[in-house]
């Protein structure tokens, strides 16, 4: 039972790593992830090493195919698209049924989680976003929905959410105007859930998505 807590640790450590990497950049969409490398780098057994790149395949940040092994997903309009309109059709059915059946602790929850969000800092000396703000904007996030009652949903909807952030890290940091609107959009998120406006959170949540995306396609592939 050891050595299965300890693979599984181990397997962890490797996922997490990998995870940030590509997140961050670091592997480049494409980019072959080999086995023997990797167990090399880490320090693991490729078994050990497989393991943590099926679960990032799961996540969809991790391809694997036949004759190529596994590398990076590749970047596309296409899942772009998609990503948003899930996300869109997916967080906004979380937040209507947070609203519908969140109790206190969820409306704590969500104010708990925009207060860290608006107090973390959000650059780095560099100008790129901390590693602490996009945490905390995700976990704000995922706090609106959190009382949706649906396990599944918010697993897929946590699955979109890290698809997403790998396109928001490949497109740089908004302007500065974007920036302060999401910002603004975050706060009135959170004082529409809280306040149980449906309607009114819902439209706004899928507003602030579309923005995004509609950013996310100009710098990423030259739309207006």
């Amino acid at each position: 039972m050891a050595a299965t807590k300890s693979s599984a640790s181990r397997a962890q450590m490797v996922h997490d790593s990998l995870r940030r990497d590509i997140l961050s950049g670091t592997l480049q969409p494409g980019s072959p992830l080999r086995l023997q490398a990797l167990a090399a780098k880490y320090e693991v057994s490729m078994s050990v090493v497989r393991e943590a790149l099926t679960r990032l395949v799961e996540h969809h940040l991790v391809a694997l195919e036949t004759n190529r092994g596994f590398r990076v997903v590749d970047v596309s309009r296409a899942d772009l698209l998609e990503i948003s309109e899930l996300l869109k059709l997916l967080a906004g059915r979380a937040l209507e049924k947070s609203i519908r059946l969140g109790d206190l602790q969820w409306q704590g929850q969500v104010v708990s989680a925009h207060h860290v969000l608006e107090h973390t800092p959000r650059l780095d000396d560099d100008g790129t976003p901390t590693e602490e703000w996009v945490r905390a904007h995700a976990e704000f996030h995922d706090a609106l929905g959190s009382a949706c009652g649906s396990p599944r949903l918010l697993d897929y909807l946590r699955t979109l959410m890290s698809s997403s952030e790998f396109y928001q890290r490949l497109a740089g940091t908004p302007v500065a105007d974007m920036a302060e609107e999401v910002i603004a959009e975050d706060r009135e998120l959170m004082e529409l859930a809280t306040a149980r406006k449906t309607r009114e959170a819902g439209a706004l949540l899928d507003k602030h998505i579309q923005r995004s995306m509609d950013w996310l396609l100009e710098h990423l592939f030259g739309e207006d």
